[in-house]
């Protein structure tokens, strides 16, 4: 549900360091040849993490990071997508907004996005990582966990 903890367990090897990935794909509409989306107090946990955003059909993607002063980055396209990576993001809860111009006559934009998070099972093999889902939107997310696949549906209750 979002607005909840979205917990991940397992069991594996002991002192085992893998990658968790959380993916998901949103469709934006293009208002005046532009879109845009964003996330308000997107949680980034502490340790080695990576943050992946492509958007297509499009001329270019701006990743902006909202503090006291806008951080923007801006990338353009190679046959009508556009992409983002950024690694070891320090802990904290962040204002993102990711925007650009759509490809001449597109009334949408579909964005791509993957969160990879590292985590260590304990001496017995145990893992236990939980994530918030406040700034997530609602929708299907796939959860990868080495070869293991989960899909999650994220959903307002009310």
């Amino acid at each position: 549900m979002a607005g909840d903890v979205l917990r991940i367990q397992g069991k594996t090897e002991p002192n085992i360091v893998t990658d968790v990935s959380v993916s998901f794909s949103r469709s934006v509409e293009v208002n005046n040849g532009s879109y845009e989306y964003s996330f308000e107090n997107l949680p980034i946990p502490k340790g080695k993490n990576r943050f992946d955003v492509r958007s297509s059909p499009v001329k270019n993607l701006n990743f902006i990071v909202r503090m006291f002063v806008d951080f923007k980055r801006s990338f353009d396209s190679s046959s009508g997508v556009a992409k983002f990576t950024d690694e070891n993001v320090p802990p904290g809860k962040y204002d993102i907004v990711i925007n650009g111009e759509a490809a001449d006559g597109e009334d949408k934009v579909k964005l791509e996005f993957t969160a990879i998070q590292t985590m260590k099972s304990d001496s017995e093999g145990n893992f236990d990582f939980n994530y918030e889902t406040n700034a997530l939107p609602e929708g299907d997310f796939t959860i990868n966990i080495g070869s293991e696949e989960k899909k999650v549906t994220l959903r307002q209750v009310s």
